[in-house]
């Protein structure tokens, strides 16, 4: 089965006070402002090519508005298109976004909008084409290079999981399972990363976290050091996940949506055949935080 995600292109996250958390997103989180239109800011890592990843919106409450998939072909699109009349899930042609072209909008059984997009304005990263250094001088804050993934929550995880893998063929990497061998929890991917999205229980739409690439230990310890000098709340970490094996840092942003600092260089790479790794619940401990061997209070009762 060929790969046709090319990678989680977008989270749209809720903002109560816009100008206080677009402060904290270019200067603490450290991405990159590409326009600011009416109630919603676009943002970016820096070294993403596209127009932006992030969209931050003021609204009366937190939370996510929806999550977007970049397609790897345009000629995906009309596949994914097939796959939804196939299997008789409604959605919305968009013909256009913020310098965004088509896209697929539709409902998933954990209650979130997902959409499906290929095109967006190419904008390349903050590096010259030619003869580039390894990172741009000058950036602020944590400075993470891209988007990875979302975790969000769904009432029957079961279902969620498995309209991603049924209808936009995501396979599971890693599984919380329950004693009937039941997955209560999972982390699903196309791309050959361990995962683009996950799923675990909760309440539908919820957003539990949205996650930010840091390419080494160095940058973990200091992205701590960054979010404690600016008296940033820390959910926990730094520490590693024994599903991913990635290390982290959870924390939050001034309106209480959770976000990540995942270090992707902890974590393995996908070949097409890999089969589910399986946690079983008396093991939920250290397979959410490794080193703690136990969960805290917040990672399932916190979300937006």
């Amino acid at each position: 089965m060929p790969y046709r995600i090319s990678r989680l292109g977008i989270v749209e996250i809720r903002s109560l006070d816009l100008d206080r958390d677009l402060d904290y997103y270019l200067n603490v989180l450290g991405l990159q402002l590409t326009a600011r239109e009416g109630k919603t800011a676009y943002l970016k890592g820096w070294d993403e090519r596209h127009a932006y990843s992030v969209a931050l919106t003021e609204a009366e409450r937190a939370g996510m508005v929806r999550l977007a998939f970049r397609t790897v072909d345009p000629e995906d699109l009309d596949y994914y298109e097939r796959r939804l009349r196939q299997f008789s899930v409604k959605y919305d042609v968009i013909s256009e976004d913020y310098r965004r072209g088509r896209a697929l909008r539709f409902i998933v059984p954990s209650g979130h909008t997902v959409e499906l997009y290929n095109e967006m304005d190419y904008t390349g990263n903050l590096l010259p084409t030619v003869n580039p250094a390894p990172w741009p001088e000058g950036l602020k804050g944590i400075a993470p290079p891209r988007l990875d993934h979302t975790l969000v929550t769904a009432p029957e995880p079961p279902k969620a999981i498995q309209f991603f893998q049924e209808v936009l063929e995501f396979r599971v990497s890693e599984m919380l399972v329950n004693p009937e061998g039941v997955p209560v929890a999972a982390w699903l991917w196309q791309r050959p990363a361990p995962h683009d999205i996950a799923i675990v229980p909760g309440r539908a739409g919820g957003f539990h976290h949205a996650a930010f690439v840091v390419d080494s230990a160095d940058a973990l310890f200091r992205a701590a050091d960054i979010l404690t000098m600016h008296k940033a709340r820390i959910d926990y970490g730094p520490g590693r996940h024994g599903i991913t094996r990635g290390a982290t840092i959870y924390f939050f942003d001034p309106s209480g949506n959770r976000l990540e600092t995942f270090g992707g260089y902890t974590s393995y790479q996908m070949d097409p055949d890999c089969r589910a790794i399986k946690w079983t619940m008396d093991q939920i401990g250290p397979a959410v935080f490794y080193y703690s061997q136990e969960l805290n209070e917040t990672f399932l009762s916190v979300y937006t």
